[in-house]
């Protein structure tokens, strides 16, 4: 049971070192930008960590154009196809005989 709570311990520990090295960096950034600075003397490299050189993102291609341009609104044709119904009368249906007849 004793070696649960220190390795608990030790998680904690881990955690808040984590966090505060990451608050610092955060501060230092926030503090000084992307000039070059120092500390005591001694030139901050976190800049060249943090601000990494990123190439820029490319333009969009431009849209292509519409097939053809619709300048007025055009009539709808109506579209007859004499094989759409059968001549004569239809077969009758497939369905169970109705109960009132």
């Amino acid at each position: 049971m004793h070696g649960l709570t220190a390795s608990l311990t030790v998680k904690v520990i881990f955690t808040a070192l984590f966090l505060w090295v990451q608050g610092a960096a955060l501060y230092d950034a926030a503090a000084h930008g992307e000039q070059p600075h120092d500390h005591y003397g001694v030139s901050c490299e976190l800049t060249s960590a943090v601000h990494a050189e990123v190439a820029p993102l490319p333009l969009a291609p431009p849209l292509p154009k519409p097939p053809r341009a619709i300048l007025a609104a055009e009539q709808p044709t109506r579209d007859f196809r004499p094989w759409s119904q059968p001549p004569g009368r239809a077969p009758p249906p497939r369905s169970p005989p109705a109960l009132h007849q």
